[in-house]
């Protein structure tokens, strides 16, 4: 058995510090801001009860990111980097989570390289960047599979390690919801049908203090809000849970295989030997039940949510950890010689995408692109910021099957493939966030004006402007909820409410995508817009007041 060296510790720390270096950067559409804005909106209101989204409820996810937000938000200020940096430390808890389950139930070699391959899978550092509760449900579910192992490897250390687990639980049922706790039931009880001597410790979990002080952490919020909003569980339970799992009426469905396809790309560049230690593992399910306890978590979370009606891409991050360490005891036990051909065969299809680029970089002004608001400098810096992370990881992955240490070499290349896709998104921001029209606005805006968005919602303009959007035309999205109130009915409209314009006493902006410009003018009064200004995608009409 091959038992490698294990990573620097230098290497490790550069790929956890990765997400500071764009901690203040500006908010992405839509999840990056719309997660920046609701605690933004708490901090200020301080109401910490009832979350809000453009001055309207917002109850379709559990508190606790909020919380976390909203008071960095409260000691550091309204900023990006604020909101952001609970998730970094999030992030960091994660990549500790995998390095102590890797430590103790293998070795600290293991357990450091599991961390660095965590910290450097493309999904969860892209995660670990843009707001979502993918991340903290998938940090917290970690430690409470990890506590649920000590329980089961380790039953003398049950007195701690079964509260832990049912702590860690509660905190992710705060995250997101009831995947918290159906996730790790069903995965345990799946382990102690396989493996008889984990039944009798697995009574260990059971533990009435964990229980009690679960359901105190997590229930009071819940009823408190149910107290305020008596709707409150059928939505949160009924709406956000089942119907989004068993039918389409979020429409966010994928086909069958989505999933199949996304976990290898998100686990980049660990891919090979992730695949290597799941098929290893596979093959014999009932040899060691501590991978088998690992490639069971991956294959479970990934099938319920392969049977959804609702499939998006960061669904997928609770299992990324768990195949960072089938990834890495792979890597310990020596690469089968189909995985060390897989790895060199992503990395010429990496390099042959880095090439394309490259030539598409020198081809540039000859191309007619479609427009996307970018001029040509922007699009270069950009080709050759993707040209480049094809281009680190592609040699990475050509390089580790035959490197004496593999896993330093997919650590460094997903470290600086990271930095340029953490530049990239940085140079993209007049592409990708409302920052430059928001605050074009609160500098114009006076006390008699309104802001409205039209066929769609910018979520960083609250974020940046500190003030809400007075109208949303032809858009409900996420607030379908507070729709239904009819004390909100006035701030959504048609058409005929921009027919209706100017209004008297203030002027009037209406933020919109570029493309919807020329439909806007056919239906705006004739000479009512006194202006255009276009940031990037987006487009600000100026309309004069009555």
């Amino acid at each position: 058995m091959k038992r490698e060296t294990p990573v620097p510790g230098w290497l490790l720390a550069a790929a956890l510090a990765l997400p500071l270096l764009v901690l203040g950067a500006p908010l992405i559409e839509i999840d990056d801001a719309r997660y920046a804005e609701v605690p933004r909106a708490m901090a200020a209101s301080g109401d910490w009860i009832l979350p809000s989204l453009n001055a309207m409820p917002y109850v379709e996810k559990p508190p606790l990111w909020y919380w976390l937000s909203a008071a960095s938000i409260k000691a550091f200020g309204a900023g990006e980097a604020a909101a952001r940096l609970p998730m970094f430390l999030l992030a960091l808890l994660g990549a500790g989570g995998i390095f102590w389950l890797g430590s103790w139930l293998y070795s600290p070699a293991i357990g450091r390289s599991a961390a660095l391959a965590t910290a450097t899978a493309g999904l969860w550092l892209f995660l670990a960047h843009n707001l979502t509760l993918d991340l903290p449900v998938s940090v917290f579910l970690l430690w409470t599979t990890a506590f649920i192992l000590r329980v089961l490897e380790k039953p003398e250390d049950a007195r701690w390690a079964a509260p832990a687990a049912w702590l860690a639980a509660a905190l992710a049922f705060l995250s997101k919801g009831l995947i918290s706790v159906l996730f790790p039931v069903l995965w345990t009880v799946a382990l102690i049908g396989l493996f008889p001597k984990w039944r009798r410790p697995a009574l260990k979990l059971l533990s009435p203090g964990g229980m009690a002080l679960a359901a105190a952490i997590a229930a009071p919020w819940f009823f408190a809000v149910q107290a305020r909003r008596p709707d409150f569980f059928h939505t949160f339970f009924i709406e956000q849970h089942f119907q989004r799992y068993l039918t389409p009426k979020y429409s966010r469905g994928a086909p069958w295989w989505f999933y199949l396809a996304l976990l290898p790309a998100g686990a980049l560049p660990w891919t090979a030997p992730f695949l290597s230690g799941l098929a290893k593992t596979l093959r014999r399910p009932f040899g060691d039940p501590r991978s088998t306890a690992l490639a069971l978590w991956v294959v479970g979370v990934i099938a319920f949510f392969t049977t959804s009606s609702s499939k998006l891409a960061t669904y997928a991050l609770p299992v990324l950890p768990h195949a960072a360490l089938l990834a890495s005891l792979s890597i310990s036990d020596g690469l089968p010689a189909w995985s060390r051909r897989l790895c060199r065969g992503l990395g010429v299809l990496l390099l042959l995408g880095s090439a394309v680029l490259v030539l598409l970089w020198f081809r540039l002004p000859y191309l007619s692109l479609p427009p996307i608001g970018a001029d040509e400098a922007l699009l270069r810096r950009l080709a050759a910021l993707v040209a480049a992370f094809l281009a680190c990881l592609g040699a990475a992955q050509l390089y580790a099957p035959s490197a004496k240490r593999p896993a330093f070499a997919l650590g460094l290349g997903g470290v600086l493939a990271g930095l340029c896709a953490l530049a990239g998104a940085s140079a993209a921001s007049p592409l990708i966030s409302a920052k430059e029209l928001a605050l074009s606005v609160k500098a114009a805006a006076g006390p008699g004006d309104e802001l409205w968005t039209y066929d769609s919602y910018l979520h960083g303009l609250q974020f940046y402007t500190g003030r809400p959007v007075d109208r949303m035309v032809y858009f409900v999205g996420e607030f379908h909820y507070a729709k239904r109130d009819d004390a909100n009915a006035g701030r959504f409209g048609d058409d005929d409410e921009v027919r209706a314009l100017p209004r008297a006493g203030g002027r009037t902006f209406v933020a919109m995508k570029a493309s919807r410009r020329a439909y806007f003018e056919t239906v705006a009064p004739k000479g009512a817009i006194t202006s255009w200004r276009v940031f990037g995608p987006w487009a600000l009409a100026e309309i004069r007041p009555r």
